[in-house]
């Protein structure tokens, strides 16, 4: 069957016109606006049988709508592309009414497979990895990934190494959890089924060490893993030994300060202490200089 979908607007006027002309195969399907069937519903349907997917858009349909429309049709056409199936089995028309019947009859369709069985979810992004696997698995051929279009809400984060200095900036702006602090260890972590692509990360990294790339990766495996996108050795106290930070962050600071009026000499080597060696060595320095300038004015001094 081919899934009809149509505005309760001029979309209905335009199959109720074509009713009594209508093939059996083609399946009318009326949703409230266009944009309100996204590419959840697209791959679902597919995934429990049909064998194409039809937006009839209407010239008068606000563009905000249509453009959204061709975005995600864009990024479902490429995922159904990396699993060997025709991307022409979705399909965005404007045809008038004496066109469509003509137009629906010379698609792509898929062959008929095992329907899905998982149920109807609210969650959109569950429903889109559902409808993805299960179409991955009847699959003709495929490939482990694909590449995306821009703007798609799956993908990767590259992370150049020699940059990163671990300061997690990142991962308290990261609002879908894809990228996650090491438990014990200065590291980076990385699921790549939670990230949006939203490039919140890429704005927040102080040291543009961070770039998002799009794409779909099909193994539910790979894809809910965590990986390591960087790790390093913990920095310990000059003085007591305590971990307190990174060896790049604390390079990366006294580097910046070297030369600044503020840290001459013993001062630039408490950038090396944890905070509490750094407080008793300024106290320190503090009681001995009080103690110098004492000792003069004593009796017999």
């Amino acid at each position: 069957a081919v899934l009809l979908f149509h505005d309760g607007e001029a979309g209905r006027d335009m199959v109720a016109a074509l009713a009594s002309g209508l093939p059996e195969h083609i399946l009318p399907v009326e949703v409230e606006e266009l944009g309100s069937a996204g590419m959840d519903t697209w791959l679902s349907a597919l995934a429990y049988g049909a064998s194409a997917v039809v937006l009839l858009g209407m010239p008068r349909s606000p563009q905000s709508v249509v453009a959204e429309v061709h975005a995600q049709l864009e990024t479902a056409r490429a995922v159904l592309a990396g699993m060997g199936y025709p991307p022409e089995v979705l399909l965005y028309t404007e045809q008038q009414a004496s066109d469509l019947i003509n137009t629906i009859s010379d698609m792509a369709m898929l062959a008929a497979t095992k329907p899905a069985g998982f149920a109807g979810l609210d969650e959109k992004r569950t429903v889109i990895r559902l409808a993805v696997e299960h179409l991955f698995e009847v699959a003709p051929h495929s490939r482990p990934l694909v590449t995306l279009p821009a703007g798609a809400p799956f993908g990767e984060v590259l992370l150049d190494q020699a940059r990163c200095t671990l300061c997690m900036a990142c991962v308290s702006q990261c609002p879908a959890g894809a990228l996650l602090a090491g438990d014990d260890m200065p590291r980076l972590d990385f699921i790549e089924a939670n990230c949006v692509q939203c490039g919140l990360c890429c704005r927040t990294c102080p040291e543009d060490a961070i770039a998002i790339t799009p794409r779909y990766l099909y193994d539910y495996r790979q894809r809910n893993s965590r990986r390591v996108l960087h790790e390093e050795a913990p920095f310990d106290c000059i003085r007591c030994g305590k971990p307190f930070a990174t060896r790049s962050v604390i390079e990366n600071i006294s580097r910046k300060m070297q030369g600044h009026a503020m840290f001459k000499g013993a001062a630039l080597e408490r950038i090396r202490m944890c905070e509490d060696c750094r407080v008793q060595d300024i106290y320190g320095d503090e009681a001995s200089d009080a103690q110098i300038a004492i000792e003069p004015s004593l009796p017999g001094g």
